[in-house]
């Protein structure tokens, strides 16, 4: 069967989550879609099976699900209409960040590419969603898990891999929206919770929540040497 086909909503939710799984994980099974998706692993299954006869995935078991170019190009024009409709559910709506995921993804199957078109000129063609994901998905290779820092590391958070209302919303009672500085203080032994400063408060955060989180490592910032400064004056 053609791509060239008519792609459903059903069809484009399928391929925006395979996409957005494989920013977040080596391998995207269809386990991972069917609770993503909250649907059944029976459901799951036939929708790969057709997404494959169409040429938007490949699908080898025990290999995961993969997107092909044309599975690829339409997972990311429903990411982008995603992230431009968040903007503006957010900066001009004024939603609360941590709903906005929900309600664009009702709204996303169902705006034009002329209104899309109009919606990025209106808001200024924004690189991110509020929670930092690239609309048109060209992830910084200077981003990495928070994580993967050691006790000393500073850094900005880049973006939030996980956008469920839960996560979001204990994400911003830790002050670590896109473009907070966080600093690493520790780590408790044995492969631990990592203690993150994040202005003055101090967290311990375990890998689940590290794995999340996607920051930018800054240079920290340099100590004063008042010596130098005497000796200037």
């Amino acid at each position: 069967m053609s791509s060239e086909a008519p792609v459903s909503a059903n069809i484009e939710e399928y391929l925006e989550w395979i996409y957005r799984l494989s920013k977040e994980q080596d391998e995207v099974s269809t386990s991972d879609l069917a609770r993503s998706l909250k649907v059944s692993p029976a459901s799951v299954t036939g929708m790969v099976k057709r997404l494959a006869e169409r040429g938007f995935i490949q699908h080898e078991k025990y290999h995961g699900v993969t997107l092909t170019e044309d599975g690829r190009k339409v997972a990311l024009s429903i990411i982008r209409r995603h992230g431009l409709l968040e903007r503006l559910l957010v900066d001009v709506l004024g939603l609360p960040w941590h709903l906005a995921d929900e309600e664009a993804g009702r709204l996303e199957h169902h705006i034009t590419p002329e209104v899309e078109e109009r919606l990025k000129l209106f808001l200024g063609n924004p690189l991110t969603c509020p929670h930092g994901q690239p609309i048109n998905w060209i992830e910084p290779e200077t981003n990495v898990r928070l994580g993967s820092l050691e006790p000393g590391d500073t850094a900005e958070v880049a973006r939030i891999g996980d956008e469920s209302a839960e996560f979001l919303e204990y994400v911003a009672h830790l002050g670590m929206k896109p473009g907070a500085r966080v600093h690493v203080a520790g780590r408790s032994p044995f492969n631990g919770p990592l203690l993150v400063r994040v202005g003055e408060q101090e967290y311990a955060l375990g890998p689940e929540v590290c794995g999340k989180i996607w920051v930018t490592p800054t240079p920290p910032v340099a100590a004063t040497d008042e010596s130098s400064v005497a000796a200037v004056g």
